[in-house]
């Protein structure tokens, strides 16, 4: 299941490895992200939004099989949603502010 639209509403602020996420009960580890959002619950690590961004939003958060899509410079996205559309897992929501 994609990204709730208004996980901000739905969800309470909380941390994860020092990050600001949202968390609701049945996630363990939360959606991070305001514009470009990544539910690290959902991100499988493969790596394909990175490769498509043309301006380098998304780092690697984690390593090995715990690996997530970090977008940690949403201000610069296009908004081109290239990363939503090749996630397999629709763990990506972009939102134009």
């Amino acid at each position: 299941m994609p990204i709730d639209p208004n996980f901000q509403a739905n969800r309470v602020a909380t941390t994860f490895e020092n990050l600001k996420v949202w968390k609701n009960k049945i996630s363990n580890l939360g959606i991070y992200g305001t514009n470009v959002a990544v539910d690290f619950d959902l991100c499988v690590g493969d790596g394909a939004c990175i490769e498509v961004c043309p301006t380098n939003v998304f780092d690697w958060q984690g390593v090995g099989a715990d690996r997530k899509a970090l977008p940690s410079r949403e201000r610069d996205c296009i908004y081109c949603f290239g990363c939503e559309a090749v996630c397999p897992k629709f763990a990506i929501r972009v939102s134009k502010p």
